[in-house]
């Protein structure tokens, strides 16, 4: 057998694998969170740097990250060694990975200049070190299985652990390290309480991330015999353009742009909009996090009811259809005069039902969607005649990064152009700034989820598609060993 006609077995898969290989996106979720929620906040309204300046920082190490990408793919397509392919890289990654994240939430006591040189120095290292674990771990996705339904369950379980590492610390955030003290009466603003968050997210990272590598090292490594084929840099950098021309990955690759600029946008505002638009008591905070993992449960048990009986591609598009209504009524209700007003018992019941649905659809909608990535895996071996899951799945990262990059600088530039002060306190900005601020994020959240939409409708593989890809494939790789 070759890597050319290795094909997986269209098989379930015990139900250890899944939850072990679903672990490890605990540190990707505890991380991701934690830029998309916290960060911005950290460095703007507790450490006082102008927030458009952190934006623009943040964006400037994700992009230096980004270039890293492909490179880690590329070369984690061509190692060979006891260990695969993969898992020499995982385990690499975790030390780094938990140390750098340790050092960001712990700044030391600068000048302003030299604060935004150590923001950016921590944030590319934390987000490199992430790269070269996750996406090994996630190319070890579609060489477990090349079942259609199989691997949307392999995703469920991949988000549900990411979600559930990221809201975990979020709620250990909100109801444990930053709560009000004498000291810091807005429990947001708790200084002391960020040093203590990256120690705990450190530990997580280190767990989860080291058992999930233990957990699929001796099924993905024996996978992994063929030494690979070194080429020419010219040959190279012709075959991985060739590879990365695919209709259906160019698809997913816009729809990932949109999406991600979409969620960098919301969760990096996410916390503005609750302390300052919703004036949330501290307690809101906490229903707030209980009521995403609640919408992560329902995507999980949703996406489980529905993934042999709907096409990936059409419940990908009704689900962010269905989120976007959800996710706006909140704010289309307020600017008509018909929703609860702040501090009013009803407004946290009502805002956090429909940020609960409308996350939840977001989050299913996910789930289908990554599942079409492992799917592009045999589309393009089909048309190549090698799998290079890590250049795809870098290639994704890639452009996820990126757009994750740009949504928080667009948050930061929300944040810059409506006019929001530094170190505000909640109730002491004018209704004309919250209003501007509500603006300008409901009109950019409903672009991006529409170009969202209107890119993943157009994605051309069907589950009939790959069932014949599959056949077609095993076939071809039956005739190779009959003839050798």
């Amino acid at each position: 057998m070759t890597a050319t006609h290795f094909v997986p077995a269209a098989e379930r898969l015990p139900l250890r694998i899944k939850l072990g290989n679903g672990l490890g996106s605990m540190a990707y979720g505890v991380k991701d969170n934690g830029f998309a929620t916290l960060l911005l906040l950290f460095y703007s309204q507790v450490l006082g740097l102008d927030a458009q300046l952190v934006g623009l920082i943040l964006l400037v190490a994700l992009l230096l990250d980004a270039m890293i990408d492909p490179l880690v793919g590329y070369w984690s397509d061509k190692t060979h060694s006891k260990w695969g392919k993969r898992h020499p890289w995982m385990y690499g990654a975790i030390l780094p990975m938990a140390g750098a994240w340790v050092m960001l939430w712990h700044p030391p006591t600068t000048s302003a200049g030299w604060l935004y040189g150590y923001l950016l120095l921590f944030a590319f290292l934390m987000r490199a070190a992430v790269s070269c674990y996750e996406i090994p771990a996630l190319s070890v996705v579609p060489g477990l299985t090349s079942d259609y339904d199989e691997r949307t369950s392999i995703t469920r379980w991949r988000f549900i652990f990411a979600w559930a590492g990221g809201l975990a610390m979020l709620m250990l955030a909100f109801g444990v390290f930053l709560v009000p003290s004498a000291r810091y009466p807005v429990g947001q603003l708790n200084l002391d309480g960020y040093g203590y968050y990256g120690w705990t997210g450190a530990g997580i990272m280190v767990f989860a991330a080291l058992i999930a590598a233990l957990s699929t090292h001796r099924r993905i490594a024996r996978l992994d015999s063929e030494p690979p084929v070194h080429l020419p840099l010219g040959k190279t950098v012709r075959k991985i353009g060739r590879t990365l021309a695919n209709h259906a990955f160019l698809v997913l690759l816009a729809t990932t742009l949109f999406g991600y600029i979409n969620l960098g946008m919301a969760y990096s505002t996410a916390t503005y909009i609750l302390t300052y638009y919703w004036e949330m008591p501290q307690a809101g905070f906490l229903v707030y996090s209980v009521s995403l993992f609640v919408g992560v449960i329902g995507a999980f048990l949703l996406i489980g009811f529905l993934q042999s009986r709907i096409e990936k591609r059409t419940g990908g598009v009704v689900c962010l259809l269905l989120s976007l209504a959800f996710g706006l009524s909140p704010y289309l209700l307020r600017f008509a005069g018909f929703f609860p007003e702040n501090g009013h018992a009803a407004l946290i019941p009502v805002l956090f039902t429909l940020v609960t649905v409308s996350n939840g659809l977001a989050v299913a909608a996910g789930m289908l969607i990554q599942s079409m990535g492992a799917d592009i895996i045999e589309a393009s071996q089909e048309r190549t005649g090698e799998r290079t899951e890590g250049l795809f799945f870098s290639a994704y990262f890639f452009t996820q990064k990126c757009a994750t990059g740009v949504g928080i600088f667009l948050a930061g530039s929300i944040v810059s152009g409506s006019g929001f002060p530094a170190q505000a306190r909640p109730g002491e900005v004018s209704a004309a700034v919250l209003d501007q601020f509500a603006i300008y994020f409901v009109i950019a959240y409903a672009v991006l989820t529409v170009l969202g939409i209107a890119a993943i409708s157009r994605f051309p593989i069907s589950r009939a598609d790959h069932e014949r890809r599959i056949a077609n494939l095993a076939t071809a790789r039956s005739a190779s060993d009959n003839s050798t």
